[in-house]
């Protein structure tokens, strides 16, 4: 009789355990230590298998593998891994006598301690070798997570690995669910934040997570009464402040500065509040924080504040006291010159040279200033002089924050195929009538949405943050699980009811413009909801875009000019797919036509988002809204046609841009 080829053996077992057959495997690894005991890679193999069912047999075969190799380090380790108590400490002691790296807790104590020092890279480095040294090991994947986590970067891949090796570790799961939270899976950190033996800290993630789904009145609810300190009154205070609850988030802000925490968290307190809507509780908590320190960054948040509700003088007047403060932030002197038209006897121009000057310039400040002094050259009428400004400005802006198109692409792709399974099922959410207001930035979103405001049947609701938070669990269900109808409907629900906080119980616009990318999604969580889409020349959008800063991180595209004209073909494909999907609820409004003739552009407008015509809509700039874009200004002023072919005085400077335009995006995976 031939005998059984034991490396075609070995070669099919090793098979099945890399697909999760361990019961397979397991009787090919016994069949062959049969035929010919005392393999030490089939023990080895053998003893994995069993670690997780039956740890004395892999015990026993791992320390049979051990007696044939002594010196291999992957036997160390899987044995250390399925030890415990007085039988793991001897191990311990045993390899670090023979100079065996186990990938234990102690091997780990370094670079936990150089994680804590700060000294990210120099960790980084250590646990990468020591991942190498001990790959299955827990203490390895768990310090490279909590490395890779400190550094901003993706760490679902070693913490889920580090939670597989050991499911109860308490510290393991909490960086996992923190990994799972930056990496869009809401729903798997909500599990492990919620599971069993976790640590006070959990809550306070837990309440993160929470105000990250549109769900802060769970997050005050975890909170309040329930702990103290200066880091748990200070994420009540963001849970309340978000959730509208604008005194009390107050109190609870002063209460965590009280237990330690920076005065700073005044002002992440009053950016909560306003993004809720609760301007009030905003600016009483920016007074609150000013009656603290008039520091420049409080002063001319407060003076963004006047300028959005249309109160410029005395917006002027705090920001001229935020640069007698501090002379070179550049962000008052941007806040300065945008809002109104800068002419030659304004006093802050030489400052703001001055500034520019100063070798020993923050590069945040010198970007700012940069932005500043490009809107001063054009409001001069010094044409020649604003790209020098901008072209510095956004060369800082892309080394800082560095722009990749394939990602935006792979991510389209990704959000265009989850239309297939979208479309389909029943859209049983809330019917009550939303009216999505989207487009490139710069397009005249802003305009489109003072018009629309401007109805006695519509409150604006400018650019709000909810829909994504809203549908965090929709996508993740998208890639990691089955979507229901229920978990759609749960996604609008949620969305109403932060919407229904900021603007009442009229008609809400919303103007994020980050809807571009998933209106089949709103779409299906939201049945009543209707799209407008405003369409520019992409020559004026593009330069807008290139002239103005946008919050730290976000648009990325905007500081290159052959990225934004990409980016801009990327926004038409993506658009055109759900405006052929979606005929009946995606209305295109058309920049300049609007601006030419507004009537008629906007008597099709009110159909086709299912209002009645009112002549209120031909004169935006009485409605008297707040306007919390960087439109503040242009806004305020009638319909008109100044902001049309502005590209033309830049042609040459724009070329990039209009190579670029030449460009299509091909959507197919």
């Amino acid at each position: 009789m031939q005998s059984p080829d034991l490396t075609q053996l070995y070669r099919q077992g090793l098979a099945h355990q890399q697909a999760g057959r361990v019961d397979e495997a397991l009787a090919l690894y016994r069949a062959i230590l049969v035929a010919k005991p005392g393999i030490p890679e089939v023990l080895f193999q053998l003893a994995r298998c069993l670690s997780d069912t039956d740890p004395t047999a892999a015990e026993d075969a791992f320390r049979r593998a051990m007696a044939l190799k002594p010196k291999e380090a992957a036997i160390w380790q899987g044995l250390h891994g399925v030890l415990t108590g007085p039988a793991r400490v001897k191990l311990e002691k045993e390899a670090a006598r023979a100079a065996i790296p186990l990938g234990s807790e102690g091997d780990a104590k370094p670079i936990l301690a150089a994680l804590a020092q700060g000294r990210l890279e120099q960790a980084e480095a250590a646990a990468l070798r020591l991942t190498k040294l001990a790959p299955v090991a827990f203490w390895p994947a768990f310090a490279l997570g909590q490395v890779w986590l400190a550094m901003g970067k993706p760490a679902l891949g070693p913490l889920e690995a580090a939670h597989a090796r050991d499911p109860f570790h308490p510290g393991a799961r909490l960086a996992l669910a923190r990994a799972c939270m930056a990496g869009g899976r809401p729903l798997r950190a909500e599990a492990l934040l919620t599971g069993p033996a976790m640590p006070p800290e959990a809550a306070l993630h837990l309440a993160r997570l929470y105000r990250d789904m549109a769900r802060p009145e769970e997050a005050v609810a975890l909170l309040r009464g329930k702990g103290k300190g200066a880091r748990w009154m200070s994420e009540l205070a963001l849970s309340q402040a978000q959730a509208g609850q604008g005194e009390d988030a107050l109190t609870a802000a002063r209460m965590a500065i009280r237990d330690g925490a920076h005065v700073d968290l005044l002002r992440a307190t009053a950016v909560a509040a306003e993004a809720a809507g609760d301007i009030a509780g905003a600016e009483a908590i920016l007074d609150a924080a000013l009656a603290q320190t008039q520091s420049a960054a409080l002063l001319t948040h407060r003076a963004q504040l006047h300028q959005s509700a249309g109160d410029f003088p005395k917006a002027k007047a705090l920001l001229a006291r935020a640069i007698d403060i501090a002379p070179n932030y550049g962000e008052a002197f941007r806040a300065h010159m945008n809002g109104h038209t800068i002419t030659a006897d304004d006093p802050l121009l030489p400052r703001l040279e001055a500034a520019l000057a100063r070798p020993d310039l923050k590069a945040a400040d010198r970007v700012t200033l940069h932005f500043a002094a490009a809107k001063a050259q054009g409001d001069l009428g010094n044409h020649v002089g604003v790209f020098p400004h901008l072209h510095t400005a956004n060369r800082l802006l892309a080394k800082a924050h560095p722009y990749g198109f394939d990602a935006d692409l792979a991510e389209s792709r990704a959000l265009l195929a989850d239309w297939k399974i979208l479309e389909p099922i029943a859209a049983t959410g809330p019917d009550d009538p939303v009216i999505f207001v989207t487009g490139l930035p710069r397009s005249g979103t802003t305009l489109v949405e003072t018009i629309l405001a401007a109805h006695p049947l519509v409150a604006a609701g400018g650019e709000m943050q909810f829909l994504g938070r809203a549908l965090s669990p929709v996508l993740e269900t998208l890639r990691h699980g089955v979507l229901s109808a229920d978990r759609l409907a749960q996604a609008g629900d949620r969305y109403l009811s932060s919407v229904r906080r900021r603007t009442g119980s009229l008609i809400p616009t919303d103007k994020a413009i980050a809807t571009f990318s998933r209106i089949g999604h709103a779409a299906r969580a939201l049945p009543g909801a209707r799209f407008v889409l405003v369409k520019r020349d992409p020559r004026d959008v593009g330069l807008s875009l290139y002239r103005n800063m946008f919050p730290e991180g976000l648009h990325r595209y905007a500081n290159d000019l052959t990225a934004i004209g990409r980016y801009i073909r990327l926004h038409d494909a993506i658009t055109a797919l759900w405006r052929d999907a979606l005929p009946d609820r995606v209305h295109v409004v058309d920049y300049e036509a609007l601006t030419a003739e507004p009537e008629p552009q906007i008597r099709v407008m009110l159909d086709a988002v299912g209002l009645p015509w009112d002549a209120a809509c031909l004169a935006p700039e009485a409605s008297g809204r707040r306007i919390q874009t960087l439109s503040f200004a242009q806004a305020r002023q009638p319909i008109g046609r100044g902001a049309v072919a502005g590209w033309r005085r830049y042609e040459a400077d724009l070329a990039p841009l209009f190579a670029a335009l030449e460009t299509t995006v091909d959507l197919t995976p």
